[in-house]
């Protein structure tokens, strides 16, 4: 009877303070829910928005919203897309499959960034030394130039040189090409061909990013990312790193429209 009594007494303090009540539990969820959101968020390094509170709720709440998942490659059927009907840049038969299962990622669209299987100092090291080598040696080509990332701003980026013509793909993205993240993950964003797109994300070697094709993004941002924009998954060993590499090859080959870095 006591029993039966005290829960009835309960059921009416909630009924007569429900809002509050509601509230309250809300909070004991939500606060941590956020704070441990938030520190994922920081986890990542800086990218492209706000290192901070500001960064992190445009992510979570604007963001977050308008995102979309980014295995799927039927998007590259579409042959209303640029260069849909044109072969690629890869090697045939390549990318081989990758050795494992997909990384996961954080769940925040911006910074994209993969949160396991990340390689060691040493590999991390070696891909940024292959990626400046092949960046300086397409830069005396004339195909390319190399400054601050428009689209991560932490990074330098390769850019289509300022002295040829952007095709409609590279006028999106405002000539960017690649940029790897040097700071934690050693993951890589290039613009590839829809033909290469296809085939990376088959061998299980990356991803599209979440907000690719998006068109509400330009009235939030000013500008929209393509669908060629391709997440590629951090080497973790020195062969890795040179599969990476190729594929940066074929994302500036395609970019510059010149298949000269190929011969």
């Amino acid at each position: 009877m006591a029993s039966q009594l005290n829960l009835s007494h309960v059921y009416d303090t909630f009924k007569a303070h429900r809002v509050a009540t509601l509230s309250a539990l809300g909070l004991a969820v939500a606060i941590p829910f956020a704070r441990n959101d938030y520190l994922t968020y920081l986890s990542y390094g800086p990218g492209g928005l706000p290192y901070n509170v500001a960064g992190w709720l445009i992510s979570t709440i604007v963001l977050r919203i308008i995102s979309r998942e980014g295995l799927s490659a039927n998007i590259y059927n579409d042959r209303n897309l640029p260069f849909a009907d044109e072969p690629g840049f890869l090697p045939n038969a390549f990318p081989p499959r990758r050795a494992s299962a997909r990384p996961k990622l954080g769940s925040h669209p911006v910074p994209q960034r993969q949160l396991e299987q990340l390689p060691n100092e040493h590999i991390r090291q070696l891909l940024i030394e292959r990626f400046e080598a092949l960046s300086e040696q397409a830069t005396e080509s004339g195909l390319v130039e190399v400054r601050q990332s428009v689209l991560e701003r932490q990074h330098k980026g390769i850019f289509v040189s300022s002295s040829r013509s952007w095709h409609a793909v590279a006028q999106e993205t405002r000539g960017e090409i690649s940029h790897v993240h040097a700071g934690l993950d050693g993951s890589v964003h290039v613009t590839l061909s829809p033909e290469d797109c296809k085939k990376v994300i088959a061998a299980g070697w990356g991803q599209r990013h979440g907000l690719d094709g998006v068109k509400v993004l330009k009235k939030l941002v000013g500008f929209t990312i393509p669908v060629n924009y391709i997440l590629i998954y951090a080497p973790r060993d020195e062969a890795e790193v040179e599969i990476v590499i190729t594929i940066v090859k074929a994302s500036i080959s395609f970019m510059a429209d010149s298949r000269e870095l190929l011969e």
